[in-house]
């Protein structure tokens, strides 16, 4: 819920917020709203309506876009925040069931950052499992539909929306994050979510403190009562060098279960460093992801939307942040496996439930004491990477046992095959017929 300049109490108006100002602004959740679901939210100023993040989680439950899917086809834009599953895991559903047509308007890593996320979410899936939610040419229908921007680009949108102008900022959260400042002839709404006020290893601070006092600002607080180690970054990055370092000087194996295009690669520079400081060259360091290689690539060519003192850095020395020359990019379990133990990984897959190269890594490693789990964001509620989260940072016993669900594609023989084979050509003849 957002106040104007003139603290006007705003009104509940069909689930949603309205705030009168000399355009009527209305903001409804979608989801998102007063639980850890994924971000998708409506904005509507006046007649124009404009969908804020476009997010879905790693159960693809279609359950949650239920609102959505009744207004697709009225959406007049849609402002994208960041390039991870939670903001924007929904577009090519939404574009290809939901009979979408609205522009989406991103920073140019968001776009191609998402673009990775999404082929990478349906490789690992449909690697072992039929999934047929989306496929690659929907994934590619739907990114055809972008318009990038640079940060504090102003950019006007037209038809129902004509008369708004919409511009990134700087979010500081990942590569391209963005607030989106949102402005009708002298009034504003800022929304900003998932920003980071300290300056990171590649990114700097969010510009959200500068701005002037918008008429509106939409945010969160998702992280805001969560227990943080006393010392700031230096100590958790200290911590997690500290737990990297006993487990393999005892011979075991580190899964770092991560997402694949966004915080992941933060990590990288701290556990890149830490293995060029404390000369780690006989233990392997991996990033596992069906796009590892083309996601570190792009962040690569990214140089100019990293903060100040890596581009100085770039400048003087011509050194790319993500060179990262003790990191080995594995994009299939056959490559991990050829290369000595033992293993840190970073493994794409958050929750240790859907099917990913962290869950198979996680059945396969989980029976060994001498092996160790380091979760390093906070998953999805309900999924077995939350309960054990939730059980260390509560101090409460981590459960000793779990069932998961596993999928793995065999090829059919026998009686099975020709049944196929059969099902085959009738589906051919029916082809034929009509």
């Amino acid at each position: 819920e957002g106040l104007d300049r003139r603290k006007c109490p705003p009104k509940r108006l069909g689930g949603g917020s309205s705030c009168k100002m000399s355009s009527l602004v209305k903001f409804t959740p979608l989801c998102g709203a007063h639980s850890e679901h994924p971000l998708c939210y409506l904005l509507e100023v006046d007649e124009a309506c404009i969908l804020l993040d476009c997010g879905w989680d790693e159960t693809f439950d279609v359950a949650l876009l239920r609102k959505l899917i009744k207004i697709a086809p009225s959406i007049d834009a849609v402002l994208l925040t960041h390039c991870d599953l939670n903001h924007l895991g929904a577009l090519p559903y939404i574009f290809s069931k939901g009979n979408m047509k609205a522009k989406v308007y991103a920073t140019l890593p968001v776009q191609k950052m998402g673009l990775l996320t999404m082929y990478d979410v349906f490789q690992s899936r449909s690697a072992k499992e039929d999934f047929t939610l989306f496929s690659l040419a929907d994934i590619d229908n739907a990114w055809e539909n972008f318009i990038e921007l640079r940060y504090q680009q102003p950019c006007s949108l037209s038809g129902k929306a004509e008369g708004i102008t919409v511009s990134p900022l700087n979010a500081g959260h990942q590569i391209g994050g963005a607030l989106w400042k949102i402005t009708k002839e002298s009034e504003e709404i800022v929304y900003a979510v998932d920003y980071n006020h300290a300056q990171d290893r590649h990114l700097g601070g969010t510009v959200l403190v500068d701005l002037p006092r918008p008429n509106i600002l939409i945010t969160d607080a998702y992280t805001a009562l969560d227990k943080q180690l006393p010392g700031g970054k230096k100590a958790r990055e200290s911590a997690l060098i500290e737990h990297v370092r006993q487990s393999v000087e005892k011979g075991g194996n580190v899964l770092l279960p991560v997402d694949s295009t966004g915080r992941v690669l933060e990590l990288l520079i701290v556990l890149d460093e830490c293995w060029q400081q404390n000369n780690l060259r006989h233990v392997t360091l991996a990033f596992l992801s069906p796009e590892s290689r083309s996601t570190v690539d792009m962040a690569n060519g990214q140089t100019e939307w990293l903060s100040k003192h890596v581009n100085q850095r770039f400048v003087q020395s011509r050194q790319k942040v993500f060179a990262l020359p003790h990191v080995k990019c594995c994009c299939t379990m056959r490559e991990l496996k050829a290369l000595p133990y033992p293993h840190v990984v970073m493994a794409s897959g958050l929750d240790l439930e859907t099917s990913s190269f962290a869950l198979d890594l996680f059945t396969e490693w989980v029976g060994d004491h001498r092996n160790s789990l380091i979760l390093t964001q906070k998953p999805r509620p309900g999924c077995l990477a939350r309960k054990l989260y939730d059980a260390v940072t509560s101090n409460r016993p981590v459960q000793q046992q779990a069932v998961v669900q596993m999928f793995e594609r065999v090829a059919l023989e026998g009686r099975e095959l020709l049944e196929h084979q059969q099902r085959l050509r009738q589906a051919v003849l029916k082809a034929q017929q009509k």
